[in-house]
């Protein structure tokens, strides 16, 4: 497995300005200084400064102003904070272009985090029908949030109204579940026949036809039979959300979900050096189902391409709660529900260690206590037998943990990245997932301060576009625990709220080190990639109910600035 290019060549740059920095920096001017600042470094051994010098991508001072002049040369740009705060770029280890963003190219429905309701849901896709490009074989949109959909809507009958001339696909929000049309389901083979499973079932008639929503591995076959998107629209699709993710201040990602078909799109966009970000590949290792990526492929696939950071995979070992395709430690509150972890425990167990032994990292989708435990089952057998958790394998989501395992994340150095957006009460908390699960369950959701205090390494993600690219937003939720910008909503567990510091180290140091990162990036310091933002206030000193009102003024990556809002303002 080889290093790509680009990743090699910063690299070399990185341990070059390194060891330049430290021996002559003084001779050398920076290229660009930043004085005057509020700069939080997330560095405890130096936690506040007011300027910053870079030269060649990388921090070569990390101090006041007067030590940064001395590296002032006659081409060095001098940018005057003017007292605003400043920290390290945002670090969002979870978010979807491979898996989503091609789908809502033309037509981005809206779901959980605008709270719609199914008329304006309705509304939305009606226009989208209307604008659509008609030489397009399918009709393909993503986002709508089921829980806001009534089954009568959500039905063959209701899209091939909507929809005759051509099959239709949509898939919801989160990814795991999807509405068709007839001519949809026709071309993916599948009918009445089809046995489900709770790990992949459909929506059903009173006469058991299929209805016209696929759930988690009853996706694949219409996925087999969807067009493939040119390179050239992924790259744009791709691009379109890293645009996105530098405007709210993201540095660094990882991309969970990769398949096949992304990484021709991948290659060339890292090759070009077109990713403003560190970013961290982890392809597909099953999806729904307990059919496996033989690992030689994904080996074969690094050989292949030139994809940048820490090889990785993504597993998803459960669904969701709400279609009850997550298993739970005490159960659902219907009894007659029930979900078990999609792969079996050896099968899981050995392929692991089989990743492990190659060199990936493993990401594994668990949202519900019994499929964290039944993760962490899996994860125990591979890291005592190596020693460590070398790999940095871990569990995203994990929103349900049952307290007897808290132990076990920190015994095992399992981080769990939370989900910050979803510790508010939106809908899609109070109204579908409370009801499904028992009280006693409920009050253990989204438990931050307990992990936390526990000693789990809690990293950060948004899971975008699935939820929204908005980590200002999520970063309230978890501090407040309400309903940014709608206090009337009241409030979800407060007592599991954590604080601006802690969810500062969340997003950024916590999140690196997640992604193999952390001597790269999620501090300022010097020797590091220059990756910083500056923000209209200073997060330590406002009300909490106004972060989400956080806007990013500059996003910085390695030196460069990737997004501006308004132009910084120079000294003379």
């Amino acid at each position: 497995m080889r290093m790509s290019a680009t990743a090699l060549l910063r690299t070399i740059a990185l341990s070059t300005a390194m060891t330049t920095s430290a021996a002559n920096a003084e001779e050398t001017p920076a290229d660009t200084i930043y004085i005057n600042g509020n700069i939080y470094t997330v560095n405890a051994e130096q936690p506040w400064v007011e300027a910053v010098a870079i030269r060649g991508g990388v921090f070569i001072e990390v101090s006041d102003n007067e030590s940064v002049a001395k590296l002032r040369g006659a081409k060095t740009r001098v940018i005057d904070l003017d007292n605003q705060f400043a920290m390290p770029g945002i670090i969002d280890t979870h978010i979807h272009p491979s898996l989503l963003m091609a789908k809502r190219s033309y037509c981005a429905l809206p779901g959980t985090f605008h709270e719609p309701s199914e008329r304006q849901i309705m509304d939305a896709l009606e226009q989208c029908i209307e604008d659509y490009p008609a030489d397009k074989p399918w009709f393909i949109a993503q986002g709508y949030t089921t829980p806001a959909m009534s089954s009568e809507t959500l039905t063959r009958k209701v899209l091939d109204t909507l929809i005759p001339d051509r099959p239709a696909w949509i898939e919801d929000e989160s990814g795991h579940n999807a509405w068709f049309n007839t001519k949809a389901m026709e071309l993916a083979g599948v009918d009445k026949s089809f046995q489900d499973t709770p790990e992949e079932f459909f929506s059903r008639t009173n006469d058991g036809e299929l209805a016209g929503v696929a759930f988690e591995g009853a996706m694949n076959p219409f996925l087999d039979v969807l067009p493939e998107f040119k390179t050239e629209d992924l790259k744009v699709a791709f691009a379109r959300l890293l645009d996105e993710a530098n405007s709210k201040g993201i540095t660094s990602f990882g991309d969970a979900y990769v398949f096949e078909n992304d990484l021709q799109a991948w290659h060339e966009l890292n090759t070009e050096d077109k990713i403003n970000a560190h970013a961290v590949m982890y392809l597909k290792g099953n999806l729904g189902t307990a059919e496996l990526t033989p690992v030689s492929d994904l080996l074969g696939y690094y050989d292949k391409y030139d994809l940048p950071g820490h090889p990785g995979v993504k597993l998803g070992m459960g669904g969701a709660i709400e279609s009850y395709s997550e298993a739970l430690v005490d159960g659902y509150q219907d009894s007659t529900k029930s979900a078990r972890p999609i792969i079996d425990a050896d099968a899981f167990a050995a392929y692991i260690k089989e990743l492990d032994d190659a060199g990936f990292q493993v990401k594994v989708h668990a949202i519900g206590d019994g499929t964290v435990r039944a993760t962490l089952d899996g994860y125990e057998q591979v890291i005592k037998a190596s020693g460590s958790n070398k790999q940095r394998h871990h569990i995203d989501h994990c929103s349900l943990v049952h307290p007897d395992d808290f132990k076990r994340f920190v015994e095992l150095d399992v981080t769990c990245t939370i989900w910050p957006p979803l510790n508010a009460p939106v809908a899609y908390n109070v109204n579908y997932i409370k009801p499904a699960i028992k009280p006693e369950t409920w009050n253990r959701m989204y438990a931050n301060r307990d992990m936390y205090d526990a000693g789990i390494k809690l990293t950060n993600h948004t899971d975008a576009p699935a939820a929204v690219l908005w980590p200002w937003w999520g970063m309230e939720a978890a501090l407040t625990r309400g309903f940014p910008g709608q206090p009337e909503k009241g409030s979800m567990h407060k007592q599991q709220a954590l604080t601006v510091k802690e969810l500062i180290e969340i997003y950024t140091i916590n999140s690196a080190w997640s992604l193999h990162l952390e001597k790269t990036t999620g501090s300022i310091e010097v020797g590091k990639s220059a990756d910083m933002i500056v923000l209209n206030h200073n997060l330590f000193e406002i009300d909490p109910t106004s972060v989400h009102q956080t806007k990013v003024k500059t996003t910085l990556f390695a030196g460069n600035v990737v997004y501006q809002a308004e132009p910084g303002k120079e000294s003379k």
